[in-house]
């Protein structure tokens, strides 16, 4: 019988794409089969106030945090984050609203795209490349990757289509207690946060993992 693992994520997390990376990884060495269903979470679920603040600003603003602090912390991100190959420019990663891409992913998904692939890629596209994942541009740009029309994108956006279905994700992790990502999610247990491959063997259960 097939393991179903649920993960919950924002595509403006880092600790959600090393884990999202990690879980691959995982799952690539398990010897039985694993279904992963994606689900939306959203750091700011009122979405961000006015024009889009970088992190850093972020954080030395709303959060409080001195220059120092600030530099602790993007090392402690570019650090980890270099350990699985990924790169992040925390300085530049721009605090936007998510709905936009988690409603892309969504369709993306549903039109037979890789899901793994598809939040690899919009990872990459907010936290290496800083784009802004809520100009039409750039999420045409990263659909048509994807092999997705621009006119689909644009139709998509116009409307909100899945927009419920994301904000319901949202709601489902808050009923369940879940207040930060990544989570993982399989069976009664759960795991959140930054967490070991070994760490994620052990929320499978019975499944062993082939080294």
């Amino acid at each position: 019988m097939a393991t179903t693992i649920t993960v919950w994520a924002d595509v403006r997390c880092p600790w959600c794409w090393m884990g999202h990376r990690r879980l691959r990884s995982v799952l690539d060495r398990l010897d039985r089969e694993a279904v992963v269903e994606h689900r939306s979470f959203l750091l700011e679920p009122a979405g961000p106030e006015g024009a889009f603040p970088t992190v850093r600003e972020t954080a030395l603003t709303s959060w409080g945090m001195d220059e120092r602090g600030w530099e602790a912390l993007r090392s402690r991100v570019t650090n980890a984050a270099g350990a699985q190959g990924l790169t992040i420019d925390m300085d530049e990663v721009r605090s936007v609203d998510s709905r936009p891409v988690h409603r892309l992913l969504k369709y993306a998904t549903a039109r037979g795209v890789d899901a793994h692939r598809a939040w690899d890629d919009a990872f990459t596209a907010h936290l290496a490349a800083n784009d802004d994942l809520t100009d039409p541009v750039a999420l045409r740009r990263l659909a048509a990757s994807w092999g997705i029309g621009g006119e689909e994108v644009d139709d998509l956006l116009a409307g909100d289509d899945l927009l419920a279905e994301v904000e319901a994700d949202h709601r489902a992790a808050v009923a369940r207690g879940i207040g930060s990502v990544p989570t993982f999610v399989s069976g009664d247990r759960a795991l959140s946060g930054h967490r070991s491959e070994d760490g994620l063997v052990a929320l499978l259960g019975a499944g062993r993992a082939v080294r």
